[in-house]
């Protein structure tokens, strides 16, 4: 919905940013996870195209959806937009050729007695033919997401994460100890110290997402292409951490039994692929026989969080709780 300018908008600093005094056709997209600012489109004549703004305040007063509104949650919030920044800085621009993203047109933050604003301006993947969003999919349209993930894998294979979350994703345990401590006792809080080692020291580390539910990608028309946004959670990891969280996020319980293991063939396909341009044959299939053997861990992991965060989540299904006795068998048989 196109709107007026807002009165609130700081645009003398988005027009100068811009380099472009007659910015209009202001869109609302979405706000914001919990008042954190707006996701704004707006006509950037001096382009002749439109741009996105994803612009990024601290709320006035911090309150997580599910009452998680601790100190450490504000700052650890707050960071991930200033990672998300580096991101597209840095490392954006070294995936352009193996997958879709985002372009950082500019960037910038200003602190005044107001506080901290930080200005993403990023290209529009609606004009770039990615405007198809979901929320659940089928089993063919998840192989493109999977195909991405494999190729994102791929190229920062032995990629350290500097600059970047040093362990990707929003849900590992030495970010979540509030959740932690909320936990039942009980095998899966017993041995969740264990898993998260056990993902941590994998000798064959990437960068992941950190964040790959399906509402983070856009599809092509024909639903055969995607690209990724919302780079916030990007770090250190192992590839199947995103592909068990994006499984998740798009199948039915039934689902998940009845295909997770044509999905990860075909991802693990997808990845030797990937993969092949930088490593030697021998150490592609090191990389896949290692991760697919920590795939019941990558989801072990996430129950953890799952049960100190919201115990009764819907997510908490019979999948999950398979995998969960799986991982703690498989950690169980390691030296710790």
């Amino acid at each position: 919905m196109i709107m007026n300018t807002p009165s609130s908008l700081p645009l003398p600093w988005l027009q100068s940013l811009l380099q472009d005094p007659q910015l209009s056709q202001f869109e609302l997209v979405q706000s914001l996870w919990s008042d954190f600012g707006q996701l704004l489109r707006c006509y950037s004549p001096a382009r002749q195209a439109s741009v996105i703004i994803k612009l990024i305040s601290q709320p006035a007063t911090f309150r997580h959806p599910r009452g998680w509104s601790s100190q450490q949650s504000l700052e650890r919030k707050w960071r991930s937009y200033e990672i998300e920044q580096y991101f597209y800085t840095h490392y954006a621009p070294l995936f352009a050729d193996y997958g879709h993203l985002a372009r950082l047109i500019a960037s910038d933050a200003v602190s005044n007695e107001s506080g901290t604003r930080l200005a993403l301006v990023l290209s529009d993947l609606n004009t770039a033919g990615f405007e198809g969003r979901h929320q659940q999919l089928s089993a063919d349209a998840c192989k493109p997401v999977l195909a991405w993930l494999a190729a994102f894998h791929g190229r920062f294979i032995h990629q350290s994460p500097s600059g970047l979350w040093s362990q990707g994703s929003y849900w590992h345990l030495a970010t979540r100890p509030d959740e932690f401590s909320k936990m039942a006792a009980g095998p899966l809080k017993q041995f969740a110290p264990a898993f998260d080692k056990t993902l941590q020291q994998c000798p064959y580390r990437t960068l992941i997402h950190g964040d790959a539910k399906v509402a983070n990608f856009c599809f092509s028309a024909d639903d055969q292409t995607v690209a990724a946004v919302d780079f916030q959670y990007v770090g250190g990891g192992i590839g199947v951490q995103d592909v068990a969280y994006f499984l998740g996020s798009v199948l039915s319980e039934q689902d998940l039994l009845n295909h997770t293991k044509d999905y990860l063939d075909y991802y693990f396909r997808e990845l030797r692929s990937a993969l092949s341009k930088q490593l030697a044959p021998e150490e592609c299939e090191a990389v896949c026989n290692s991760w697919r053997q920590l795939y019941c861990v990558a989801n072990a992991d996430f129950h953890r969080f799952l049960a100190g965060w919201s115990p009764e989540h819907f997510k908490i299904n019979r999948m999950l709780q398979q995998q969960t006795e799986q991982a703690i068998a498989l950690v169980s048989a390691r030296p710790q």
